[in-house]
């Protein structure tokens, strides 16, 4: 029995540390070896089914063969070896009239029951992208152009809400990806009775978190039935079904034999992932203590199964882990040479080639291949405006025409890319006979508003490190459809308020009108031959007002009016600059497109930006322009592998230095001539080139971040009358850099190096913006 145990325990080590605790809120679950389930007449859809019979009342065979269910253990990517052990069973004509499955094992087992071979159900998995799916973020392109904003200025996990005071949200994954790979693949199978009627007969086991109680699905959508039983508490958001919330089974039942006996079963072969005996822990930390005592729990019931097998499937894993799975082509082998360990035993199960023949025939006839054209589109679970929104664009795509999942696919991505839902969902019903799709959304429950947050590490001067925070509390749809209420606060080296409210022009309307107010206070460095000798605090506070057009996706073009009161206060002064208070009145025009990515090192695609200004100072000062463009080009050259060009450049049409004063055009500092510091060329105009290479050297577990990346480029640009230097030979500047970027969920960490002309040199750290 221990040994039993320990088995169990290695494999559940890799994943409990995480959850630990939450799990505490549901350690009451566990409190015997056996399980105890809910009845299944608890309703899992919105149109509730009657239960599913047993297998006594469902004829699946002429002959009097024992009755056999397969069961599939939980394990995340260890449950690939199941693959290998359905591969066994078919080609060793041994029948399967019921499959029962948790977490993965109910992925696995559910695609099965579907009617999908096993090549079939490796080729899917393989195809998945599960580090985007793992991940749970949706992919910098599929955002909307201001979410994208939000994810250039916080670039990281931290975002909360507040609609019911400070709150996290329920998973570090919305299931999204998840989702949307479950609705594609079982999107033929939305006329079921019960989970009966399909080519095997299915159940999967989730755990109810309203009664802490493991549930058993044998009816309704088989799609959101297979997401219940994966979602891991505090990694997946949980599912709501009927006003029920269902996380992931494997705390309550991880090797449902039991579900497999009480459904019927004559004979029960048990899949079960063997990664090892394991050493007795140390009691360490709370959290290794708490994680080895949930781990003893989920073994205890995972015992009683073992126990109660006619076959026992062990498939040996020593060496993997349950977040494994791009190895998937290494771990479904495992299964089939585990099942052929077992011949044995399995061989009496086998049957011969005609009734083998009549059998697939059988449960072919029953597989559901094709899906009708929807003759309706029905939107529910957002507010009507969105449900209205989500209506409008899919209508004209969907109704009375052939189903394409790979554009459902994206617009589901994209709706919940506006930032307000957690997911979207799609899948075949029917009303009075009628095929049709359903679009369902599921608005995130902890705001609006919500609260991003961010911290800064400026190491670009090793002996002078600056330190920052940062929140962004956004009002979502307030005042109309889209409308947006967003509110920043910043402080440290620089600090500050800013409050904007955008408003489209009609919920329709691409066009908007944006009030803004700010206070803001920034520190700038002044450098004199090269030397850091001065510093100074820029304080402008004002209010404008925009009018502009905004591309969904990438783009908006803005023009403005602000009025404005600028001053500079001298904390370290050697230079005697002095730039008296002024107040300000800027016209401008303003284009930026984000059309690369990602927001913190681009692999691919376009982002520009533009700006022009018109300044007109009080106090008699002269008025100036200014004009500022960048284009940031990335291009793949393979998976891992990118090169990229930069071409910036700016100019005041000939206002000399004392006029823009420290409005002008800085460079120096990291990504921006690194061997010079931050600011140390000033001037009334730039120019500033960029080449470069990163390559990916390996990728983070993604719920903790996407990987780690080297960046090495060369540098070249000028400033002109450098306000800095008085050799103007010193305004032009080149170099190479070389730098380490590791994109965590909380924010790129860097740490570099660049060497340059006149004997520049320098290296630097930070977090935060990268490019």
């Amino acid at each position: 029995m221990l040994e039993e145990i320990g088995m169990s325990l290695q494999r559940r080590a890799s994943c409990t540390l995480l959850l630990c605790l939450t799990f505490l809120l549901m350690s009451s679950v566990a409190r015997s070896q056996t399980p105890q389930h809910e009845s299944s007449s608890t309703p899992t859809t919105a149109t509730p089914a009657p239960p599913a019979p047993t297998l006594q009342s469902r004829d699946t065979n002429t002959t009097k063969r024992p009755r056999i269910a397969l069961v599939l253990e939980g394990g995340g990517a260890l449950g690939f070896a199941h693959i290998g052990v359905i591969d066994y069973l078919e080609q060793h004509h041994i029948p399967v009239d019921l499959v029962v499955g948790t977490s993965m094992g109910g992925l696995v087992g559910g695609l099965y029951a579907s009617g999908r071979s096993p090549d079939e159900i490796r080729t899917l998995l393989h195809d998945i992208d599960w580090d985007v799916a793992i991940g749970g973020r949706t992919p910098f392109r599929d955002l909307s152009y201001r979410r994208k904003q939000d994810r250039e200025d916080f670039p990281n996990r931290l975002d909360f809400g507040l609609k019911h005071g400070l709150s996290f949200p329920e998973g570090l994954n919305s299931g999204q990806e998840v989702g949307l790979i479950l609705d594609r693949a079982t999107l033929p199978d939305y006329a079921l009775t019960s989970f009966n009627d399909l080519p095997i007969s299915f159940r999967c086991v989730a755990t109810n978190m309203n009664t802490g109680r493991a549930f058993v699905f044998d009816h309704g959508s088989l799609g959101q039935a297979m997401r219940a039983t994966m979602s891991i508490p505090g990694v997946f958001v949980p599912v709501v079904i009927d006003g029920q919330t269902f996380t992931d089974g494997g705390s309550v039942d991880n090797l449902p034999v039991d579900v497999a006996r009480a459904n019927g079963a004559d004979i029960v072969i048990a899949s079960y992932l063997d990664t090892g005996q394991t050493t007795t822990q140390r009691a360490g930390s709370f959290l290794s203590v708490t994680s080895n005592t949930i781990s003893i729990m989920i073994a205890a019931n995972e015992l009683h199964s073992l126990e109660n097998a006619d076959v026992l499937i062990r498939s040996d894993l020593k060496g993997f882990t349950s977040s494994m799975f791009s190895d998937s082509a290494i771990i479904a082998p495992k299964g089939m040479e585990a099942a052929r360990q077992k011949a044995a035993l399995l061989e009496r199960f086998s049957i011969p080639d005609a009734e083998w023949a009549e059998y697939v025939k059988q449960r072919d006839s029953r597989r559901k291949t094709t899906v009708p054209n929807p003759q309706f589109l029905a939107v529910t679970g957002a507010d009507p405006n969105t449900n209205a929104e989500i209506d409008r664009r899919l209508k004209p795509e969907v109704v009375d025409k052939p189903i394409d999942p790979k554009f459902l696919d994206l617009e589901m991505t994209r709706f919940v890319g506006n930032g307000t839902l957690n997911a979207a969902g799609y899948s075949m019903v029917q009303r009075d006979g009628v095929p049709g799709l359903a679009v369902t959304a599921y608005p995130k429950s902890y705001g609006p508003p919500f609260l991003d947050l961010g911290i800064t590490i400026d190491g670009s001067d090793t002996q002078d490190v600056l330190f920052g925070m940062s929140g962004r509390v956004t009002f979502t749809n307030l005042g109309g459809y889209r409308a947006e209420w967003r509110n920043d606060a910043f402080f440290g080296y620089s600090y500050g308020l800013k409050s904007e409210y955008y408003k489209p022009f009609s919920a329709k309307s691409r066009f908007f009108y944006a009030p803004r107010a700010y206070v803001t206070s920034t520190r700038f460095d002044f450098y004199n031959e090269g030397s850091r000798t001065s510093q100074y605090q820029i304080n402008q506070n004002g209010f404008g007002f925009d009018g502009g057009y905004t591309w969904p996706r990438g783009a908006e073009l803005r023009i403005g009016q602000d009025e404005y009161w600028y001053s500079v206060n001298k904390r370290i002064d050697f230079d005697n600059l002095s730039i008296p208070a002024q107040q300000q009145s800027v016209s401008s025009l303003r284009f930026n497109s984000l059309g690369a990515d990602n927001a913190v090192l681009p692999f691919n695609g376009l982002n520009t930006f533009f700006r022009v200004e018109r300044h007109q100072p009080s106090k008699g000062n002269d008025p100036f322009t200014l004009a500022e463009g960048r284009v940031a080009a990335y291009f793949p050259i393979s998976a891992k592998n990118s090169v990229f060009v930069i071409a910036s450049g700016g100019t005041s049409f000939g206002a000399p230095p004392d006029v823009t004063d420290l409005q002008g055009f800085p460079l120096g500092g990291p990504f921006r001539l690194g061997s010079y510091g931050k600011n140390e060329l000033l001037g009334n105009q730039f120019y500033l080139f960029q080449a470069g290479y990163e390559r990916k050297l390996f990728k983070f577990n993604p719920l903790f971040g996407e990987g780690l990346y080297i960046v090495g480029f060369m540098e070249g640009g000028k400033v002109y009358e450098n306000l800095n230097a008085a050799d103007s030979l010193i305004s032009q500047a080149w170099d190479g850099s070389v730098a380490i970027v590791a994109r965590t969920a909380i924010g790129p960490m860097y740490i570099g190096g660049a060497a340059g002309d006149n004997d520049h040199r320098k290296w630097w750290f930070g977090l935060g913006r990268v490019f």
